[in-house]
């Protein structure tokens, strides 16, 4: 189990039977989440039905459909399940918007945090907010209900990093991470990843925040698709001095590409499979694309690359890619996941201190809206290019 994860119910796979064949099976699990055989370990797949270690060596059967699959059951509707409607594209869907990070005072602790001299400090969970406020009315003079995540600087959930020091000393020594150090001084200290309050931190901001956000989503908002807004960034450095950059792109990630050392949790093995048999996976690439193909015409930003083995290149257009992140493995409805610009490059932090102005202005000889503006115009333009087309196309085709 990975730490702060919940037991799987494993039992709850059992609403997925026969609602997919062998191919489709095979195909998501080779090409989108497993890529490279990572689940040869875990999952055993016959000609008619898939063999899933649960815990320990505990195994379940997952029976394919031998002809027309089942419906599965979920909370989110699929574009195909709404009417045809050009002049509002998103009437009938809920949109939750899930500002990236916390920002506020917690930003530095979450190292989403630079100043230059007294320029405006880059604040990336307070910039995500300021977006997806942006964004929502957009969204709603489309048709769509808006809801939010996070719609303050700060956690949603209750608890703080000292309360999770136990833990935090627990994860350290299954690392096996040798001394454990009590805390550490300051962002620049080596040794800071062997202390039980940088690790108490880590868990607080990355791991217990993104459970709570994932209850919120699953539980109480249950909207038909997610959108995670980020800005990213390039190694900067000491945040009190900075590294700026002349590098900037653009890219979005969908749930995929499981390592085969993650898959060895059984926590993670039970929400990759929960998210390859929702089959969210087809929304998630086509909204993906949409937005990717609006926001690089809006922004002129060019494709991020990866050139790790941690996420898998996903569509046609170069933006898009596979990668396995908390938040988008553990909400359970289709998700966008947005990184637009880069935090440190020149241009970026030029157009950061100009503010919300009004109209365009002139940056690098390039005439831009301001960056809030601009990155929400390119995500309502994806969305609603992708749900004009989409919607009521099952019915169509029938």
């Amino acid at each position: 189990m990975t730490p702060l994860s919940s037991q799987p119910d494993w039992d709850g796979l059992q609403r997925f039977q026969e609602t997919l064949t062998h191919d489709q099976f095979v195909h998501l699990l080779d090409e989108v989440y497993t890529v490279g055989g990572t689940a040869h370990n875990c999952i055993k797949v016959e000609a008619d039905y898939a063999e899933i270690r649960t815990t320990g060596q505990h195994w379940i059967k997952l029976k394919f459909a031998k002809d027309t699959p089942k419906p599965v059951s979920k909370y989110w509707r699929s574009p195909g399940d709404l009417p045809s409607n050009n002049d509002r594209p998103l009437a009938g869907l809920t949109i939750a918007l899930d500002p990236g990070h916390l920002g506020g005072t917690w930003a530095k602790m979450e190292e989403r945090w630079f100043q230059i001299g007294a320029a405006e400090p880059v604040t990336e969970g307070d910039l995500t907010l300021r977006t997806a406020k942006v964004l929502a009315p957009r969204l709603e003079e489309l048709g769509a209900k808006v809801v939010f995540v996070r719609s303050r600087p700060g956690p949603l959930i209750p608890l703080r990093p000292d309360d999770l020091r136990s833990q935090a000393r627990a994860s350290l020594k299954a690392r096996g991470i040798y001394p454990i150090l009590r805390t550490y001084q300051g962002p620049a200290d080596p040794d800071k990843e062997h202390s039980i309050t940088w690790e108490s931190e880590r868990l607080f901001y990355r791991v217990a925040e993104i459970h709570g956000r994932a209850n919120r989503v699953n539980r109480v908002l249950k909207p038909d698709l997610t959108l995670c807004l980020h800005f990213n960034a390039e190694p900067w450095g000491d945040p009190t001095n900075p590294s700026l950059t002349d590098i900037d792109h653009l890219h979005l990630i969908i749930n995929g590409a499981y390592a085969e050392s993650e898959l060895a949790y059984a926590d993670v093995r039970y929400q990759m499979l929960l998210k390859l048999l929702s089959q969210s996976f087809d929304e998630e690439l086509g909204i993906s694309e949409s937005v990717a193909h609006s926001l690089s015409e809006t922004t002129k930003l060019p494709a991020y690359q990866y050139n790790g083995n941690n996420a898998h290149s996903v569509g046609a257009s170069g933006y898009v890619w596979a990668r396995n992140l908390l938040a988008n493995r553990l909400y359970h409805c289709p998700v966008a996941y947005v990184e637009c610009y880069v935090m440190n490059s020149r241009d970026f932090f030029d157009r950061l201190q100009a503010g919300a102005y009004d109209g365009l202005r002139e940056f690098n000889g390039v005439m831009h809206k301001n960056i809030y503006a601009e990155y929400a115009v390119g995500v309502a333009q994806g969305l609603a290019d992708y749900f004009r087309t989409a919607r009521g196309m099952s019915k169509r085709e029938k």
